[in-house]
C-alpha cells in the first residue's frame, strides 16, 4: 500500500493518495450496493469505470506534459 501513495523519494504524494482512497471508497460503495441489491448499481459501475479510466489517462497526459517541459529547457 505504501508504494501506491508515495513518490520515488518515499514522500507521500497527495494525488496518488487521493486516487487510492477514491478507488477504495468507490469499490466499497459498489460492493455494498450490489450486496443490498440497490437500483443504483449501473450508475455506480459507470462512475467507477470512468474514475479508473480517467486516472490512467490523466497520469499519461501529466507525464507527457512534464516530459515536453523538460525537453524545452
Amino acid at each position: 500500500m505504501k508504494q501506491l501513495i508515495t513518490n520515488r523519494d518515499n514522500r507521500i504524494s497527495s494525488s496518488k493518495t487521493i486516487q487510492a482512497l477514491g478507488f477504495i471508497v468507490l469499490s466499497a460503495s459498489l460492493i455494498y450496493c450490489i450486496y443490498l441489491d440497490r437500483s443504483c448499481v449501473p450508475e455506480l459501475f459507470n462512475s467507477f469505470a470512468l474514475f479508473c479510466g480517467s486516472i490512467a489517462i490523466s497520469k499519461k497526459a501529466s507525464n507527457a506534459y512534464m516530459y515536453k517541459g523538460k525537453q524545452n529547457e
